[in-house]
């Protein structure tokens, strides 16, 4: 065997006992032997390395079922940070996490206008932020994954509907600067590894984010899908009405022109005669029973549902999540919606609202960082 054989297979014995002793609150060299097949030799000695990085640490004496009682080792949680942003049109939102996903920053900035002359400066400016008030950790900030409303391949934006960065090299901008590996990645994407993270017995899902447009992260058979150049999820763009409204994407009549957050607040503006109708006013005038706020609802709901239709028709998953303020804090939308899907085949998938809401995104870009950070995913 040659040397660089070696060296690969110790490289994925060691990421084998790492992902095993995260997957566990507290375990012993011997069951780690145990659950992976690994003699005790190897095993100790990959878990003396381990420590010697910090990566995990020694955390008392545990139960003996006769002879010495073992010394017990689990994940260390704040060895190491992890920054996430959200790039939206107008606002960023940014979190610190330790490894195991506890936050211990949020900062977000609104009333901005992001555009390729603007992006640097407020990235800059939060990034920085974080940097200054990150708690001390051995391996301090070892990753920024930044979520993008758009089409993201090979770490580039490809396309936008709300900021143009084709042929901006932004990852490769921020990494000069920071000196600190940076991810794009298209925010709904993020989102479902986020969900995912908290439905760890699920291994086909899709999550729908509603807001300014619509996207969908799919995962299925436990892996991210992404399609041929990065374009799958992009339900947005799924036409409902033949040539309906324009849409920036190039078509005519996609569901995002018809039930985003967006434009059924301007549905509802244009319902009642106003420029700009906030979503504390339409859900407060449909709860209380005003005609056109119904309407604008139904509306929603009408459209989106033809978009679940299409994704359990073509993808059978588990459980669709959906995103949206409109079922998070509007009570009783999402049974409208269950109630809507009249598919036959539709009685194994659950039709959720997220848990995570607006940080799904946020958490899913730490544990994109934490498994570029490690090698293993977990």
């Amino acid at each position: 065997m040659s040397v660089t054989d070696r060296y690969f297979i110790r490289e994925m014995n060691e990421k084998l006992v790492l992902k095993t002793i995260i997957q566990e609150t507290h375990i012993s060299r011997a069951d780690i032997s145990k659950k992976t097949n690994l003699n005790k030799a190897t095993v100790s000695s990959i878990v003396a390395n381990l420590l010697e990085k910090e990566l995990i640490l020694e955390t008392g004496i545990g139960e003996s079922n006769g002879g010495r009682k073992p010394i017990m080792v689990t994940y260390h949680k704040e060895a190491a940070l992890s920054l996430s942003i959200d790039l939206g049109n107008d606002y960023i939102s940014a979190i610190l996490t330790y490894l195991d996903g506890t936050i211990v920053l949020h900062k977000n900035v609104t009333s901005i206008h992001i555009n390729k002359r603007t992006v640097m400066k407020e990235l800059k400016d939060i990034i920085h932020y974080c940097q200054e008030h990150a708690p001390a950790s051995t391996y301090g900030i070892i990753g920024i994954c930044v979520g993008v409303h758009g089409i993201v391949n090979n770490n580039e934006v490809i396309f936008s509907p709300f900021y143009s960065f084709e042929e901006f090299q932004l990852a490769e901008k921020l990494e000069k600067v920071f000196d600190i590996p940076v991810t794009l990645e298209n925010e709904a994407n993020l989102s479902v590894l986020g969900e995912k993270q908290h439905l760890t017995q699920l291994t086909n899902l899709v999550n729908i984010n509603v807001r300014t447009g619509i996207g969908a992260g799919i995962i299925l058979n436990n892996s991210l899908f992404i399609g041929g150049s990065g374009y799958a999820g992009e339900i947005g763009h799924m036409i409902v009405v033949p040539n309906g409204r324009k849409c920036p994407c190039g078509n005519k009549g996609c569901i995002e022109q018809y039930a985003s957050e967006q434009q059924i607040l301007k549905l509802y503006g244009r319902k009642i005669g106003e420029k700009q109708v906030s979503f504390v006013q339409l859900k407060k005038d449909y709860l209380n029973g005003e005609e056109e706020a119904i309407e604008a609802i139904d509306t929603f709901i009408r459209y989106l549902s033809i978009g679940i239709n299409n994704i359990i028709t073509t993808f059978n998953p588990e459980v669709i999540i959906i995103n949206s303020k409109f079922t998070d804090e509007i009570d009783g939308v999402i049974n409208i919606i269950r109630e809507s899907i009249t598919y036959k085949m539709n009685d194994d998938t659950k039709i959720v609202s997220s848990i995570l809401s607006e940080k799904s995104t946020l958490l899913g870009g730490s544990y994109v960082n934490f498994s570029n950070f490690l090698g293993v995913d977990y």
